[in-house]
């Protein structure tokens, strides 16, 4: 295990930074979806993210958010899904892809934590259920779900004319997409170039690493929140 880091992030998530930090997580996380739902003419409440205190705080308000985001989400499908809202490993079609492209999406981020040899026991807003939980990952993870996940199921069962009978036949079709979501370019203005979005995912990583090792709060990079065009250029030469 790198000692010197679990030293660092245990320094870091007992200090002011962590709850700042936290909060640049989260509300990266509320804006993400934000963009998702304007895509489809939605909208959800303000968020007050920046003005937490407190770890328990910031909880609160992201499922303050969250059951805002799920219910406008939810309007976006077809009413036969009858989909309950977010409910982890429930019977419906909905919330059983949702479940497999987080895991598949979690696992990209422990793969790009394992390659850093960065430890995942300790994080700033998840913690250990048990001896194999990567609270870390799933903190990390938040980041991305909107891109990626969310915004895949919608468009996967949208596209779909009537209610798949056999999901067990659709996850291979559904995990190609999710694959295919991440291979897409999107332009970093930080970088002023088209990146895919995996590489997205490593930077956003690599700062917050930065962040813990030098004690500093995370600032994350940004997205644009409309589609670029000079991307589907880049991809083509």
């Amino acid at each position: 295990m790198n000692a010197l880091w679990v030293s660092r992030m245990s320094a870091y998530k007992y200090s002011p930074l962590s709850i700042e930090t936290a909060k640049k997580i989260i509300g990266l996380k509320i804006v993400r979806q934000k963009v998702l739902l304007a895509k489809y003419a939605k909208t959800t409440a303000s968020s007050s993210i920046g003005f937490k205190n407190s770890i328990g705080e910031i909880l609160l308000e992201e499922a303050r958010m969250a059951q805002k985001f799920w219910q406008e989400f939810g309007k976006l499908l077809s009413k036969e899904l009858d989909f309950p809202g977010r409910k982890p490993r429930n019977n419906d079609i909905t919330n059983r892809l949702l479940d497999i492209g987080y895991h598949h999406l979690s696992n990209v981020v422990r793969q790009i934590l394992k390659r850093l040899e960065i430890p995942t026991p300790l994080a700033l807003i998840h913690v250990a259920r048990t001896a194999r939980s990567e609270p870390l990952a799933y903190d990390l993870v938040e980041m991305f779900r909107a891109d990626i996940v969310e915004a895949e199921v919608l468009k996967f069962l949208r596209l779909k004319k009537k209610k798949p009978e056999h999901i067990e036949n659709e996850i291979a079709h559904f995990l190609h997409e999710i694959n295919e979501r991440l291979e897409k370019k999107y332009y970093l203005k930080d970088f002023k170039t088209c990146h895919m979005y995996r590489y997205y995912i490593e930077i956003q990583i690599l700062k917050f690493v930065k962040a813990v090792n030098h004690k500093q709060v995370f600032e994350p990079v940004k997205l644009p929140k409309r589609h670029e065009s000079r991307c589907d250029v880049d991809a083509r030469t």
